[in-house]
């Protein structure tokens, strides 16, 4: 099974998600293309590097879905004047959602001395029976999260210090580990732009699978 067919592309912590009929945006920042083709926009925290009200004009349809934190809610109802119908609030303590277009989402906790708990959080995302769990910005995995393909933060200076020994240490604490680990959001900032294949190597020659998205 190819657990990366439906990543359309992976962009610092943005993640594009495509099946047949559903699309799904996780932080969308610096979209090169104007798609307006998005069924979900999921959006962890308030920086700017994730939320983008520009890229989020690119993909949004009249009946995107939004799933967010309040204050992101708040903005997107005063700055893009996104109906209520449309957004969900949600948090690390939010249980599983699902949405009509067959797709489920279930937030876990996410933070750092740049994101304190209940700022943002990671989002653990099933797509046709495959589940992504994307780290957000943080230093500590959820080791209790079951998914098939994990996105780890790795950029090393506003999230994950010490990537290269932290990440494979969290890792070997999950409950299970991941199928294939994709290191991301990196490479935006000066002096990162190695890191995911910094941290492939090093997770390589632990024995764990790994893809590198980002070129």
């Amino acid at each position: 099974m190819d657990l990366l067919k439906q990543v359309r592309f992976v962009k610092h912590g943005t993640v594009c998600l495509s099946s047949d009929e559903t699309v799904v945006y996780v932080d969308p920042y610096q979209l090169e293309h104007t798609h307006e083709d998005a069924d979900l926009i999921i959006i962890t925290h308030s920086h700017s590097d994730h939320f983008s009200p520009e890229d989020i004009q690119k993909i949004a349809k009249p009946d995107t879905c939004f799933a967010t934190t309040a204050d992101v809610a708040n903005k997107l109802r005063k700055l893009l004047h996104i109906p209520d119908e449309y957004i969900t609030v949600v948090s690390c303590d939010t249980p599983n959602i699902c949405y009509e277009f067959g797709v489920s989402i279930t937030p876990v906790e996410a933070e750092n001395k740049n994101h304190p708990l209940g700022f943002g959080f990671g989002i653990v995302v099933e797509m046709d029976n495959v589940r992504y769990y994307l780290s957000g910005d943080t230093d500590r995995l959820a080791q209790d999260t079951d998914c098939d393909v994990l996105f780890v933060v790795c950029d090393g200076i506003y999230n994950m210090p010490n990537f290269l020994q932290l990440v494979p240490q969290q890792i070997q604490c999950m409950d299970q580990p991941p199928k294939l680990i994709v290191p991301y959001h990196y490479a935006s900032f000066a002096g990162t732009e190695e890191n995911g294949k910094q941290l492939a190597k090093v997770l390589e020659e632990c024995g764990y699978n790994t893809k590198v998205l980002i070129k």
